[in-house]
């Protein structure tokens, strides 16, 4: 796992192009995220600023999944794009929450496997994450699948308003109480046992594999 923050070294800042590229394939030309589109190929909006973390996976060199976090009292695409689906109040100041947007998996990576070892290692390191930086909440805009998905593995989430159709489809906005027992369900649940980030600005850069995928 690598955290990317205002990159300043040149492998930094070639992962995280390699990011942008990758996101503009998977959510443009896969999903059909058309209002995005780019001429160069990259998926790079008005929230890709110093102020954001990408959590970004890695199997040796190869990129195959990541995340980003904003700040909730910093400029985030929850309350800039998606206003309208913040109907109730969030649960503490938004100087202890952030926003978790443009989660991906390479789909070659997930294809044919109910649990993949990528996803689970991206679960546990976003609950990682906000832990080690003081959070009590992360926001985030998904179809109704996600939200079950994150509930069934242990997770207290709660809705910020009723679903609205966003390209067809039912969407909403909702909260998840950050807690050392949501660490410990995502981790139990996945069988992602060793920590994906180790202390506060050391993380590893290995793609450690839940037991059962290894058999």
């Amino acid at each position: 796992m690598y955290s990317i923050r205002a990159p300043a070294d040149r492998y930094s800042i070639d992962l995280l192009e390699r990011n942008f590229r990758l996101r503009h394939t998977i959510f443009v030309d896969m999903q059909g995220w058309e209002a995005i589109r780019r001429p160069d190929r990259r998926d790079v909006d008005a929230f890709d600023t110093e102020d954001a973390t990408h959590l970004l996976l890695l199997d040796g060199d190869e990129l195959v999944g990541g995340s980003r976090f904003t700040p909730l009292d910093k400029p985030n695409l929850l309350q800039t794009v998606f206003p309208g689906l913040v109907q109730g109040a969030f649960p503490a100041s938004p100087s202890l929450g952030a926003d978790w947007t443009r989660f991906y998996v390479r789909p070659d990576r997930r294809e044919g496997r109910r649990r993949a070892p990528e996803s689970a290692a991206l679960f546990c390191a976003m609950m990682e994450y906000a832990l080690l930086e003081g959070y009590c909440f992360i926001t985030f805009v998904s179809t109704i699948y996600m939200l079950e998905h994150g509930v069934s593995m242990g997770w207290h989430i709660t809705p910020l308003g009723a679903p609205a159709l966003i390209d067809g489809k039912p969407t909403l906005a909702a909260w998840i109480e950050v807690s050392e027992e949501a660490l410990a369900n995502v981790r139990r649940v996945t069988g992602q046992t060793a920590p994906m980030l180790a202390e506060r600005g050391v993380i590893h850069q290995s793609l450690p594999m839940p037991a059962a995928a290894r058999h």
